[in-house]
């Protein structure tokens, strides 16, 4: 019978794990991941940062740690792999143990990045990748009183809302003119903005950190801008974004760009499969995407593949960030162009005072919704989305017509 290991223990890795159980996979299965401690979920670490009093994120935990036993999973964590052997089949630990295997599933995501001007000395420099680094930055800062963040991504934003939330003061730092940039409209960027700079943020936008200045038992006590500007800190966090983990799968000879490249169902070569962040998928994604619904979907047509199953559905992809009282729902992906005269935006109110939602078009198809407070129109877009209509922007704009007319007329009807 065959040995199946799955090297990461995230969310990819452990719901792959489970996926294999569920369609009927018998044989041994061991899941390995170099992190010490239990598998949690890592979103809740930037969003509920300071709101939990339990020290090793039980409430966080993946599966329940009597899953594993009722599951048959072999389990080992703090266990760095150092090399795989394709010939023998062989993955090589850092204790010294050997594992074998008949069918290798990488799930090693990705690793935050940080730059390398940043001194190791220094205890006060965190990013925000696993539960060690959410439990360090939790303690430092409740002892501390301000906090300089560097990227305005979902991480920086988050880290701000529950930093702000402990009573710290925050100075936030982003390269580009506005807030979340990369992934979200400009209505969306200004939304938080307006939110964060309420609730006591302050913002230095366009701007990047040229010098970190030290003090004399190696903390970081201030940084300087590109302005010229000085920010004092005593603690320090950077959220820029991750790089994927490819030097596993460059030393196996896969296919890497930004992540590894694989076919429709995530097998990266023989007998070798890659999922989760570190997966990049032509036909399934044109991207690479960092998120939770990624990681389960990548997770279920690998264990589907190998099982036999069949293929599970695809949804559009969806992405979510809680900042103070307020959520964001994203339902599809906004395409990465240079000429955003290109993405036709409208923006319609939700039923909720204060709600929106963000739509976008890109050559003449609807690509994403994002949606402020606003759930229904999250739900509904996202059904759009799935259905491939050619729902036009007059429509949304048109507030006189329900989004459940539209819903029926598109969607419930067609089905």
């Amino acid at each position: 019978m065959k040995r199946i290991a799955i090297i990461g223990a995230s969310h990819a890795g452990v719901s792959c794990a489970d996926k294999l159980r569920q369609y009927g996979f018998k044989g041994a299965l061991i899941l390995i991941d170099r992190l010490p401690g239990f598998p949690v979920q890592r979103p809740p670490l930037s969003k509920k940062l300071f709101q939990s009093d339990d020290a090793d994120f039980a409430a966080f935990y993946l599966r329940s740690k009597e899953f594993f036993t009722q599951e048959n999973i072999e389990l080992r964590t703090n266990s760095n792999v150092t090399s795989i052997d394709q010939k023998t089949k062989t993955i090589s630990l850092e204790d010294g143990d050997d594992i074998t295997y008949d069918i290798l599933i990488l799930a090693l995501g990705a690793d935050a990045k940080i730059p390398n001007f940043v001194s190791k000395q220094a205890s006060n420099i965190y990013v925000l990748r696993d539960t060690q680094d959410a439990l360090k930055l939790r303690k430092t800062a409740l002892n501390s009183d301000k906090a300089v963040i560097i990227g305005g991504g979902f991480i920086g934003l988050e880290v701000a809302s529950s930093m702000r939330r402990a009573g710290l003061t925050v100075d936030l730092v982003e390269f580009e003119p506005r807030l979340l940039a990369r992934v979200s409209s400009p209505q969306i960027s200004e939304f938080f903005r307006l939110l964060h700079n309420k609730q006591g943020v302050s913002f230095h936008l366009g701007k990047a950190v040229t010098e970190i200045i030290y003090s004399d038992n190696d903390q970081a006590r201030s940084v300087k801008l590109s302005s010229g500007e000085i920010l004092e800190c005593d603690v320090l966090v950077f959220g820029i974004g991750v790089a994927p983990n490819i030097n596993l799968a460059k030393s196996l000879g896969l296919c890497v760009a930004d992540g590894v490249t694989v076919d429709n169902t995530y097998l990266a070569s023989e007998d070798i499969y890659v999922i989760g962040d570190l997966a990049f998928s032509q036909k399934r994604t044109k991207t690479r995407i960092e998120s939770v619904y990624h990681a389960q979907f990548s997770a279920a047509v690998a264990a589907a593949s190998i099982t036999g199953s069949n293929m599970p559905e695809q949804e559009a992809f969806w992405f979510w960030s809680d900042q103070y009282d307020v959520k964001l729902q994203i339902a599809g992906i906004l395409p990465k162009t240079s000429e955003a005269q290109q993405i036709h935006k409208e923006v319609r109110s939700g039923k909720k005072k204060g709600s929106f939602s963000v739509w976008s078009w890109y050559q003449d198809k609807l690509v994403c919704i994002e949606a402020i407070g606003d759930p229904q129109s999250y739900m509904i877009g996202k059904r759009l989305l799935e259905q491939d209509t050619d729902i036009s922007p007059e429509m949304i704009a048109d507030e006189t017509v329900s989004l459940k007319q539209l819903f029926e007329k598109f969607v419930a009807n067609a089905s």
